[in-house]
């Protein structure tokens, strides 16, 4: 996948997480990848600007992947 696919595969991604579930994943981000969360919100989920060192990239696609998958359940679970 090239850089530019990986990038707006994170903002197709970024879109469908819930503006109310946002600060919760900025958290969880944070807490994955070993990061303050401003620094996510604001370098990664705001400028777009993620590192392609170690696959960062290719590992935040499948964690939010999943963190969007979970939350789907989550919500159906709770009957909305």
């Amino acid at each position: 996948m090239s850089d530019i696919n990986e990038i707006d595969n994170i903002k197709r991604l970024f879109s469908q997480i819930d503006k109310s579930d946002k600060e919760d994943f900025f958290e969880k981000v944070a807490e994955e990848f070993d990061m303050v969360k401003s620094s996510v919100r604001s370098g990664w989920f705001s400028r777009f600007e993620i590192p392609m060192k170690y696959n960062v990239r290719k590992h935040l696609i499948v964690y939010m992947q999943n963190y969007i998958s979970r939350m789907a359940k989550k919500k159906n679970k709770g009957g909305i």
